[in-house]
Order: structure tokens, then sequence, then C-alpha cells
């Protein structure tokens, strides 16, 4: 299962309520906060590659950078908005300092609220939606006050919500994955995880892809890659130390399997992100 990037440069907002089954294409992951709720239904969650049951009520919480896959499976009806937005643009209504606060502890996770915050999120989506769509004087700053009104109903109610984790993931396949993201800079073999979780590479390989949707290598790329991301966005770091940085053997190696999930080379992928944010910054003076 292939990774895909999804930019988001200003609040995005979706509402879809399906009576078909839709998986999603590829695993994706965004530069923007995402803020799920599942209104009715069910859904399936892969964040982190643990697979969570979503049903009404149940908000889902992830950072920039955190892969996530939803699908159906074998449920048929679902509902559910959800938002992405840039923690940056609400610089517009908060001082920074306030900014950091809110934000300290907005960490990725399930939770699940209860009817009558359930309706309250709901409530406000809906609002931040209307405000979505509106144009002239001062639209902006009210939209990003709704945000920031669901932002702090969400992170409020929280504290005492339950959290959710992954149901019937098997340890082993637990240890792995906390493995893999602490250590994918190393040299990671399919032989040296079915060591260290103590089961034979065939069972392991069975168990893996049940829980996570994808093979122990696809996984692997996978976090390899949102850290080539980062630092591609971020650094000024050649192709060669990103390599050595995130468990790629050679530049060529890294800028092979990059092209495959992106159709694009890293050099081209670096150039193009310093053109966009280049544009915006004209555009913003």
């Amino acid at each position: 299962m292939q990774t895909t990037f999804f930019p988001c440069e200003d609040v995005f907002i979706d509402y879809i309520k399906n009576d078909k089954k839709m998986n999603m294409k590829s695993q994706h992951y965004h530069d923007a906060y995402e803020i799920y709720l599942q209104i009715s239904g069910e859904r399936y969650l892969f964040l982190d590659n643990i697979c969570h049951t979503l049903r009404r009520g149940d908000v889902v919480i992830l950072k920039p950078f955190d892969i996530h896959y939803t699908e159906s499976r074998e449920v048929t009806y679902y509902e559910r908005y959800v938002m992405n937005f840039q923690k940056e643009k609400l610089s517009c209504i908060l001082t920074d300092s306030e900014l950091d606060l809110l934000f300290r502890d907005l960490g990725s996770c399930v939770i699940h609220f209860n009817e009558e915050e359930t309706t309250i999120i709901y409530n406000l989506f809906r609002q931040a939606e209307m405000f979505r769509s509106r144009t002239g004087f001062l639209s902006e700053k009210l939209m990003y006050t709704a945000v920031f009104q669901l932002l702090m109903a969400v992170h409020d109610m929280a504290k005492n919500a339950r959290e959710i984790t992954g149901k019937n993931t098997p340890p082993e396949i637990v240890d792995a994955l906390t493995y893999i993201n602490e250590n994918y800079a190393s040299d990671i073999t399919l032989d040296t995880l079915s060591n260290i979780v103590h089961i034979s590479k065939y069972h392991f390989c069975r168990q893996f892809h049940n829980a996570t949707g994808a093979t122990f290598l696809e996984y692997l790329y996978n976090v390899r890659l949102t850290r080539v991301h980062r630092l591609l966005t971020d650094t000024e770091l050649p192709l060669h130390e990103i390599a050595a940085k995130t468990g790629f053997s050679s530049t060529a190696h890294l800028t092979r399997i990059f092209k495959q999930v992106y159709n694009v080379s890293p050099r081209e992928f670096r150039r193009e992100h310093k053109e966009r944010d280049g544009a915006s910054m004209l555009l913003s003076h």
C-alpha cells in the first residue's frame, strides 16, 4: 500500500454521508492538523497502522505527518465530518504563546465523547463549515474563530473522555511497530523483527498484515518517507545525509523509493515546495 501526501494551505472541511463501501486508495498524511468526527455508522481507521473501529461519538485527532487510512470493510454506511487546518494560520486571532499553550497537549489520539458532547462537536463543525463559505470583511478571522472554538471544545472535553486503543492487536505486533518507529534509521529486516518478538517469520507476516493492512516493508518505507518529507521541506540537508538519517542505503535507493510513491524525485519535490512557499510569501505581502 502506497502513501500519499495531501498538502493543506487553508482550512479544509468535508462532510460525507455514504451508503456504499468506500476504502481509501492509499494511506496518506497532511502537513496540517486533522479533526475527524464519526457521526453514525462504522469506519475502520489505521493510525500508526493499528486498527481502530470508529462509531458515533468517536473523534480522531491527527498531528501533521501522521500516516492514516480508513476503510469500510463489511459496513456499507457511515457519516462523518473532517477538518484540516494549519496551526500557524490561527496566529490571526491568537498570540504565539496562546498557540503553544493550546497545542501543547493536543497529540494524536482516538477519543469517545458522550451524546451531549458529540452534539456540541457536530454543531461546531457545521458552524465552521458555514463560516468557511463566507467572503468579505474579516471573513478569515471569523472562520479561524470557528476553528478555534471547535479546537477548544475538543481540548476541554477530551480531558474527561475515554481514549480508544486498537482492538485485537497482538502485543507482538505492537512491539514490532514500536521498534520500527523508534529505529527506522537502522537496518531493519524481517529476521530482525521476528527475532525481537519471538515468533516465526510466517506468523509474523500474517499477523502484521492483519493488524496494519500493510506488509512489513511497506510500513517501514512509509515511516521512513514521512521523515524524508519533513527533512526535505524543513531543512537544507543534502540528499545523502537525509538518506543516512532515514535508513536508506544510498541517495539512489532513497530516490527510487521516493519516486515510486510520489511520482517525483526528492530534488524536484524540494524545488516545487520552495517555489510554492515563495509564491505564498509574495501573495502575503
